[in-house]
């Protein structure tokens, strides 16, 4: 499990939102907001037994799995539009379909979570009829 790297999910947004340059103090300020609030966001929808940390700074890593790099792009795009940045010509992603992929992640994490936690239940042998010894009649 490999956490998700912020530097290059902040080159990503670059790209996606055209900020080069001078901006660029203003634009890793907006990231680092956008990106705790998306992990704010993920923390309480996704009901997380341990919450992702917030970030204080645009470099190293965010402690999730990075399989979920999409769902906190989509979250970081989500909250950036509505900071009022918007993204670069031929990039056209709507608030609208943004914010439904990111909802749609977080229940993805969800899931993911809960699965794990029932696989995990049903591997410990102390609540299995077989286990206490109680097989056949």
């Amino acid at each position: 499990m490999a956490d998700i790297d912020l530097g290059a999910l902040k080159t990503q947004k670059e790209r996606e939102f055209g900020t080069r340059g001078a901006g660029l103090t203003r634009f890793d300020e907006d990231f680092i907001d956008a990106a705790n609030r998306a992990i704010r966001r993920i923390n309480r929808d996704a009901d997380l037994d341990t919450e992702i940390s917030e970030i204080s700074t645009s470099e190293g890593t965010m402690d999730l799995d990075s399989a979920y790099e999409d769902v906190v792009s989509d979250g970081i795009s989500f909250y950036m539009m509505l900071m009022g940045r918007r993204p670069a010509k031929n990039a056209e992603p709507l608030i609208k379909s943004t914010e439904d992929r990111f909802i749609e992640g977080i229940w993805g994490i969800a899931s993911d979570l809960r699965n794990e936690l029932s696989v995990s239940d049903t591997d410990d042998d102390t609540y299995d009829i077989i286990g206490l010894g109680k097989l056949g009649g």
